[in-house]
């Protein structure tokens, strides 16, 4: 007789954020630590002393040059969030509850449920990833986060859509009133909701029925919450205390939309050289795998299988031909991988995008002019790509896949400040 095994349920919970007054909430909340270098992040956070950025991005209040892995970097975001603290910049929340963050990008509103997500789930792949991690990154994350003794940024999950999560999030967000709404400088609107206990309760049970949630966002900033979190773990173990799981440091702070509520921008390639080849040979040998043809009006790629190519100051565009992509692999079936299998390996040369400084890679946020701006700086040709769909994100982390490196721009990311978790002492 076959004996039944309960499917594993993810774990969320409840917790006591620390949240900007209302009032100052528009001179806090800044974007998340990866979205800009420390030239942008300097000129964003100005003589603002509330930016977030502060807290986030240290490294801004130090010289060029200075190493921003130096352990001064990682004192100052430890010293600069007890300031945030001690000048009452964030107030830790009277109330156990869940957040809920709206964002509002032109005709595009999204929901996210922030809450702490537990390292297990992490640990058991219930938190299913679809990256790879840098080793060098995943450490620095793991070092801030220690010495910080927080989660200054929540990790961006996504999850199938589930009617009575949606329904309870349209109840709180329709009738009742927002804690801080701000407008943030690129027009983007950020809406954020304590949720009363009964409507939080209903919502951490239900996810109770949610057997796997999946890093839409966020790779590094998940594997350094639960690299911090084991090591507390192994520690309190070996001094001999007996642990229920429910101590703070098993948990990390998460943000989770529904499938079915994200927006996917593209994520485009340009190229700083074209590997010894002419303008004319690169499409001769393109044109072995793709029908070329030019375009006249908008560039952008049409749907799935179509790329738009800029070279010599014009636009292409790129339809792949029959016959050439496996629709059966998941991997091989995506567009940003036809291109590397077609174009960036066997013409260019590319055989690693992680590490070749040949490639760069640009965020859909910045628009298609971004493309034709870089090739006028310090590339020659440049790929604009068709969105990946959440449903193939979600396909190759279930079938344990990697995705290709640069594959997926989500967009609006959550800005960091609204919500911070700092881990408590047990």
């Amino acid at each position: 007789m076959r004996k039944h095994v309960l499917q594993q349920m993810i774990k969320l919970k409840k917790f006591k954020g620390f949240i900007p007054p209302k009032e100052i909430a528009p001179k806090l909340i800044a974007p998340p630590y990866d979205v800009l270098n420390t030239k942008e992040a300097r000129e964003m956070a100005g003589s603002n002393e509330m930016s977030f950025l502060r807290v986030n991005r240290p490294d801004i209040e130090f010289p060029d040059g200075t190493d921003i892995y130096s352990q001064q970097i990682y004192d100052r975001a430890r010293d600069n969030l007890k300031k945030f603290l001690d000048k009452g910049y964030l107030v830790q929340d009277k109330t156990a509850r869940v957040y809920i963050y709206g964002q509002k990008m032109g005709n595009h509103t999204q929901y996210g449920i922030i809450a702490l997500s537990h390292i297990d789930d992490y640990e058991k792949g219930l938190i299913k990833k679809h990256e790879f991690t840098r080793k060098d990154k995943e450490a620095d994350r793991t070092k801030f986060t220690d010495i910080q003794n927080a989660n200054v940024g929540p990790v961006f999950l996504t999850y199938k859509h589930k009617a009575t999560i949606d329904s309870v999030v349209k109840e709180v967000v329709t009738k009742k009133e927002c804690y801080s709404h701000v407008v943030s400088d690129d027009g983007f609107e950020h809406t954020l909701w304590l949720v009363d206990e009964v409507h939080s309760d209903f919502i951490i049970n239900e996810f109770g029925t949610i057997p796997d949630t999946y890093i839409a966002d966020g790779h590094h900033r998940a594997a350094s919450a639960f690299n911090v979190g084991k090591m507390r773990k192994e520690k309190a173990l070996a001094e001999g205390r007996k642990l229920t799981g429910e101590e703070d440091f098993h948990y990390f702070m998460t943000i989770l939309y529904p499938d079915n509520n994200l927006k996917v921008l593209d994520y485009n390639r340009v190229l700083k050289e074209l590997n010894g080849n002419t303008e004319a040979q690169v499409m001769e040998k393109i044109g072995k795998a793709y029908e070329i043809s030019p375009i006249e009006g908008d560039p952008r790629p049409k749907g799935k299988g179509f790329h738009s190519l800029y070279i010599g100051k014009k636009w292409y565009q790129l339809k792949v031909k029959p016959g050439i992509v496996d629709e059966k692999d998941p991997i091989k079936s995506l567009d940003v991988e036809v291109l590397m299998d077609n174009v960036l390996i066997p013409i260019f040369g590319i055989e690693d995008p992680r590490t070749d400084e040949r490639i760069d890679f640009v965020g859909g946020i910045r628009g298609l002019k971004e493309l034709e701006k870089r090739c006028t700086e310090d590339c020659v040709c440049a790929f604009a790509m068709y969105p990946v769909s959440v449903a193939e994100m979600m396909n190759i982390a279930d079938n344990g896949k990697i995705m290709p490196p640069k594959s997926t721009w989500f967009e609006p990311k959550p800005r960091s400040g609204f919500v911070v978790h700092i881990i408590e002492d047990d």
